[in-house]
């Protein structure tokens, strides 16, 4: 190993472990170790900060692609002193690099065998919603971890009926659709 990896290694480490001294989770912690030692197996070259790796390994072994469990995002920020874009951009590296036999196993975070419409549903709130404008609210406190966990579950059903819809019967789809853009959207921009 090089100097410079060991120099790597030794930021990414300690910025998890105080990570993990502010939000205790030993089963994440062990899972981050993993797949660091993993990452610096598989590749050699980090651009950029080490927060935003390390960020990004706590978020791809430990978000589910939502967030991480009792972490607000600016709190993730503030920990590994990045912003979210860097970290989710990071966190799609290590997910890219460690690939399906990376230490994902945390219950509830492994790859589904069948992605179906709800997560299809799951990732496009999130990609729409969730990780937009809200999440700044979000931060701020002003919406709690129940709220925005309920307005995204709530989001995820509704989108991922209306997906069934659309592939079982899209005639009935585009009448429903075109009817509720009618009535609720006339005004929004185009």
């Amino acid at each position: 190993m090089h100097a410079e990896d060991r120099q790597f290694e030794g930021a990414c480490a300690k910025l998890c472990s105080d990570f993990f001294d502010k939000f205790p989770n030993n089963d994440l912690r062990d899972l981050v170790s993993q797949a660091l030692a993993l990452l610096l197996k598989r590749q050699t070259d980090f651009p950029g900060n080490p927060g935003g790796w390390a960020g990004g390994i706590v978020y791809a072994v430990g978000s589910g692609g939502c967030g991480v469990s009792g972490v607000l995002n600016a709190e993730l920020e503030k920990a590994f002193g990045t912003t979210m874009g860097t970290i989710r951009k990071r966190a799609g590296e290590v997910t890219q690099v460690l690939g399906p036999d990376g230490p994902l196993s945390i219950e509830g975070l492994a790859p589904c065998a069948e992605f179906t419409l709800r997560d299809e549903a799951n990732a496009i709130c999130a990609y729409a919603f969730r990780n937009g404008p809200i999440e700044d609210i979000h931060a701020d406190e002003r919406i709690s971890d129940a709220e925005m966990k309920n307005l995204m579950i709530k989001a995820s059903e509704s989108l991922a009926k209306l997906l069934a819809r659309k592939q079982q019967s899209p005639a009935e789809y585009d009448k429903f659709i075109r009817d509720y853009h009618r009535k609720y959207c006339q005004r929004w921009e185009r």
